[in-house]
Parts: structure tokens; sequence; C-alpha cells
């Protein structure tokens, strides 16, 4: 691992003890602290997951939601191809095979920053403040997306036993939304949240400063495509989609430490875990009997 990539990851984990662990969470430790010291702190990510998704009741079910599909992604893509699967426990730290800077790290690392930030100023009464911060917080939760749908394909077309092609990573973010669109039914198949937050036109707006707010009407107009086409997003839309983006980080990492914990031998870290959450992992389709 690069040196560099290492640092961050101990910058990353310094934020998490700081800002993201819950002081019941603290005091929670001492359940499981018979447990190697490496499972304990999967364990606290969870539990603490669900605690915070408890006290954010407008955002839980999103969060509950977002966890359970990449939970579901990686079992069923198991069934198919267990090595393929792991690559989204990976994703965090580690490149996907043969795809350099494939992982999530650096996203992740700049939509927790994002997310810090828009959180201060949100009740700010700067408004120039606020949109600034505001589009730094949607650009960052819509680049993680971005990284994330290429695993999520990945996993999807192994889980529908489809040939796969790490070209998707290299993939305009349009087009990952088409295909993962493609593969799971869109707005009627089980990944539907995720095309209801996914703004590729918007951030490309954001990062093509091809965007302003227009007070007046209270509206965030965009320009977007070839040749250019004027849009327009009512302004409280936009600002519900950054608060929605900055619910992601926490069920992402969520995710992977159940699918940790679920796949080590410790079966009293098992016995800990949400009932539901150990369900949803162990569960078979009829259609996999």
């Amino acid at each position: 691992m690069k040196k560099s990539r290492q640092q961050l990851i101990e910058q990353f984990s310094k934020i998490a003890e700081d800002g993201v662990f819950s002081n019941e969470i603290r005091v929670s430790q001492l359940e499981y602290n018979s447990l190697p010291r490496d499972i304990a702190i999967f364990m606290k990510v969870v539990i603490d997951y669900r605690q915070q998704t408890l006290k954010h009741k407008d955002f839980a079910e999103i969060r509950e939601i977002f966890l359970k599909l990449i939970i579901v992604a990686y079992r069923e893509a198991k069934r198919i191809n267990p090595d393929i699967a792991l690559s989204i426990v990976s994703s965090f730290i580690d490149d996907y095979p043969g795809v350099q800077e494939s992982c999530l790290l650096l996203k992740l690392y700049s939509l927790s920053n994002a997310c810090l930030a828009f959180r201060e100023v949100a009740k700010s009464e700067n408004r120039l403040l606020v949109w600034q911060q505001a589009c730094r917080q949607f650009q960052a939760y819509n680049e993680f997306l971005n990284g994330l749908l290429s695993y999520l394909i990945i996993l999807w077309r192994t889980a529908k036993s489809k040939t796969i092609n790490t070209a998707v990573f290299a993939l305009p973010y349009s087009n990952k939304v088409n295909q993962f669109m493609d593969i799971t039914d869109g707005d009627d198949g089980a990944f539907y949240i995720i095309f209801r937050i996914v703004q590729p036109k918007l951030r490309n707006a954001i990062a093509h400063e091809t965007i302003w707010l227009n007070s007046d009407a209270n509206k965030v107009m965009y320009i977007d495509g070839k040749p250019p086409v004027e849009h327009e997003i009512d302004l409280k839309d936009f600002m519900v989609l950054c608060s929605v983006g900055s619910h992601l980080a926490q069920p992402y990492l969520a995710a992977l430490a159940l699918i940790v914990i679920m796949e080590s031998d410790m079966e009293q870290a098992k016995l800990l875990l949400p009932k539901d959450l150990f369900d949803l992992f162990n569960f078979v389709p009829p259609n996999a009997i």
C-alpha cells in the first residue's frame, strides 16, 4: 500500500474516532471487549451505524436501504464468485485487481469532509457560503457514487452470471447509471433508491462551473449536454439531495464491517449483530436453492 494512502487511512480513522463513534458506543464496547481488536472495531462501526440511524429518523429508511443493497449485492455475487464479491469489501482501501486508483478511500475521505463542512454551515445566514458548500457536498457524494457504481455493476453482473469488464471503471458517470439501471430493472428494481439520488448532469455542471443559484426564484439553474441545454431544479430539492448524500458514507462502511464479521469465524461476534442484518446476510432466495 502506498505510504500516502496509509497516512490518509490514519487521518480518516482519527476523524471517525473523534466525530462518528457516539458515547453510547464507547460505553457499549465493554459488551464485546473479549473480541479480537479488529473484530471489535468492525462491531463498533455496525452498532454505531444502527444507533445513528435511529437518531436520524428523516433519513433512516434511505440509510437502511443503502446499507442493505450493498449487503445483498455482495451476498448474491458470492454465490457465483466469492473472489469477485470480496472486491466490494476491499474497495475501501484497495484497488480492484488490475484497475489503478479504483479504491474508494479518497472519494470517501472527500465526502466525509464535505459532510462535516456542510453540516457546520447549513444553518448559517450567509446564503453564499451555504450555496458554495452545498455544491461541494453535492459533488462529493456523486463522486463517491460514481466510484461505488463500478463495483456494484461488477457484483450484480456476476450475480446474474453475466460477463464482467473492468472497463466499467473508466466509463462516464451517466453511462454507469444507465448500465446499472439496465441490469437491475431501474426504478422498478431492488436498487431503485440509487436512481433517485444519482445526479450525473448536476455533478457535471458543478465540475464545469455551469451552475448558478437564482435566489429570487429559489431555483438552481445549470447547463449540460451537447449542444448545451439549460435546466433547473427547485432549491429545496437540491438541498434535500445534499442532505441525503451526507448519509451515504456510514451505511457503506457499516455494510463492509458487517460482511467482514459475517465472513469471520467469530460466532460470538455474529450473535451481537442486529438480527435483521444477520438474517439478511444469511437469506437464501428461493430461486437460489
